[in-house]
């Protein structure tokens, strides 16, 4: 993808002055979010076009197909008598916006095509190259996330995140996206969360669980464990953490067959609700 042309420059060798202020003028019309939009696959891509934006990270194509948007998790929006989250209409206008410029996209897959509800998952670039999921995470209107084994893109746009996260814009700078203590969770917050804790106890099977001082419990499968960088588990009793993820009770995972009675914690544990961080971004020690 080419961001600047210079072919229009002469070709004789400008003195330093010239070179500042051809830099400066280059800064000057420059644009930005094309080149931050460097989370592009190899490949052509394959063909498709939106017929509309359902939210932020959702869009339906003119061939029907539903398309959940790899790399991000956005708030939700108003869906018949359940209420939308902070920031859902935002995202949802900022994605209709993003493709205002034409319908046409390219879509990328990664490892796995095709989610549990039967929604396409890929990543989204409109006509100009830039990609959705990086365009989003930017103006802080997500977060990302990345579910095994589609990671292909997970440290770009981890990166993406990040310069929303530093600038505190969207959710890094709203009340309602703020962690929760792991203690004020209850059977009634299920869904996407961030929940801050102190581990209490550790147990470690084929996974590791780590138990917060409330009635959840981190879980890092056995298959997700390579994620994660070498560490010393059993160095994190005690100390406090910050995790991401879909809030889920035990019984949701047991009947979504994710947890086999060889894999539970060796103790019996009073957690009922669970949450699975999947990749090592998504789970963060606050004290060494």
């Amino acid at each position: 993808m080419s961001l600047v042309s210079l072919s229009g420059l002469r070709t004789k060798t400008p003195s330093v002055q010239t070179l500042g202020v051809l830099f400066f003028g280059l800064l000057c019309s420059f644009d930005f979010d094309a080149a931050f939009a460097d989370c592009v696959p190899r490949g052509v891509g394959e063909p498709a076009i939106i017929d509309r934006v359902l939210d932020g990270d959702t869009v339906k194509l003119k061939d029907g197909r539903h398309v959940r948007v790899l790399g991000i998790n956005t708030p939700e929006i108003e869906h018949g008598e359940k209420a939308g989250q902070a920031l859902g209409t935002a995202a949802s206008d900022a994605a209709e916006k993003f493709f205002s410029r034409g319908k046409n996209v390219r879509l990328f897959y990664d490892v796995q095509r095709v989610d549990p509800y039967g929604r396409t998952l890929a990543h989204i670039y409109d006509p100009r190259d830039r990609s959705l999921s990086a365009h989003l995470l930017r103006e802080g209107l997500g977060f990302h996330v990345a579910i095994p084994p589609n990671l292909s893109l997970n440290e770009c746009l981890h990166a993406q995140e990040a310069i929303a996260r530093n600038k505190l814009v969207g959710v890094w700078n709203d009340k309602h996206w703020k962690p929760v203590h792991a203690s004020l969770i209850g059977e009634n917050d299920l869904g996407f969360k961030r929940v801050t804790g102190r581990v209490v106890d550790i147990y470690k099977t084929r996974s590791v669980w780590l138990e917060l001082d409330g009635p959840i419990t981190i879980k890092i499968s056995s298959t997700d464990l390579k994620n994660f960088p070498a560490r010393d588990w059993q160095s994190w009793k005690g100390k406090k953490i910050e995790a991401r993820g879909w809030v889920t009770t035990q019984t949701a995972n047991k009947a979504a067959g994710k947890k086999r009675k060889s894999d539970s914690p060796t103790k019996q544990s009073n957690k009922y609700l669970v949450m699975q961080p999947r990749i090592a971004g998504n789970l963060e020690l606050l004290e060494k």
